[in-house]
């Protein structure tokens, strides 16, 4: 099989924007820009589109772009850059860190609109959009909760976490019975069961009760028994053994470059983006564990990434 890759970046030093790249399985290859824009932190597909949220010269939103790298489209509508961009149907949703907020963009036509913009609280921490039944949770990072809104894009409840935790992003189980949500400021791995709208259990993700937060991305395995989590600080990926509720965390491996910010998990492999080494790793795994580096390749200042299998070659 064979894969194309897209990469958000921060724009700070040497990134120019998008970048993609080949992938076969277990190389990357023919990194290169894609699309040159200011900060495009999360990237996601919209059918044979991508989207992004990024910086422009007015204000802060959302771009468009075809596979060739063209923009046919943007909607500046925010103040600074969400960190989080997702497509369901005819909609985009975002969320912003520093604002705290989650809004909603109608896909029409090859064009952006507005729908609603719903605060949650200022400097909430607002990282990340998952669909649930009917409703939108929002995971935010200040509140210790995850944020449940309605189909009205209201606030109608939350889960809630312990003090210090720093819910970032989550991952459902197939049924959904349980969300487990990586906390950022804690180094921890909850299991929330969705029955309950309660956190049921959770372990640390890091070896020897090291703690130094900065957990970030987390990914699911296809039969829901393992989990993966990236620690920027220590530079590494963990794995946890997953049978519902209950977790125990089994290897902790290098990510091979410094600032994993984000992974991806395709098919026995893992794409990691270290952002402060400048590197796109692909890591093999063997029976759900890393098990062997297969390629590096030079990225600047990775953060996101998005991938797709080519078919009809």
């Amino acid at each position: 099989m064979k894969y194309k890759g897209y990469v958000g970046t921060y724009t700070s030093k040497t990134s120019e924007g998008i970048y993609s790249f080949d992938f076969d399985g277990k190389i990357i290859s023919n990194v290169k820009l894609f699309s040159k824009i200011d900060n495009p932190k999360y990237l996601a597909f919209k059918g044979d589109y991508i989207v992004a949220v990024a910086d422009y010269d007015n204000g802060s939103g959302v771009s468009l772009f075809d596979k060739e790298g063209n923009e046919l489209d943007r909607l500046v509508y925010e103040d600074v850059t969400s960190c989080y961009i997702e497509a369901k149907g005819d909609y985009l949703y975002t969320t912003n860190y520093h604002e705290g907020t989650f809004s909603v963009i109608k896909f029409e036509n090859n064009k952006l609109f507005l729908v609603n913009k719903t605060l949650i609280k200022e400097k909430a921490g607002a990282h990340q959009v998952l669909f649930y039944k009917y409703n939108y949770l929002i995971p935010c990072l200040f509140l210790n909760k995850v944020i449940i809104i309605g189909e009205d894009y209201k606030i109608i409840g939350s889960i809630d976490f312990e003090e210090g935790s720093g819910p970032r992003h989550g991952v459902f189980s197939k049924d959904k019975r349980y969300l487990y949500v990586i906390g950022e400021l804690s180094n921890k791995l909850y299991v929330v069961d969705m029955e309950l709208l309660e956190v049921v259990n959770s372990i640390n993700i890091l070896e020897d009760k090291l703690f130094v937060k900065d957990s970030s991305a987390i990914r699911i395995s296809d039969d829901d028994k393992f989990i993966y989590v990236s620690t920027r600080t220590e530079d590494v990926i963990s794995v946890v053994g997953v049978d519902n509720k209950n977790v125990k965390l089994l290897q902790v491996f290098s990510s091979e470059g410094l600032h994993p910010r984000d992974f991806i998990l395709e098919k026995g492999c893992l794409i990691i983006a270290n952002r402060l080494s400048n590197n796109l790793v692909s890591i093999s795994l063997k029976d759900g564990l890393m098990d062997k580096i297969e390629s590096v390749v030079k990225l600047p200042e990775g953060i996101a990434i998005i991938m797709e299998e080519i078919k009809n070659e």
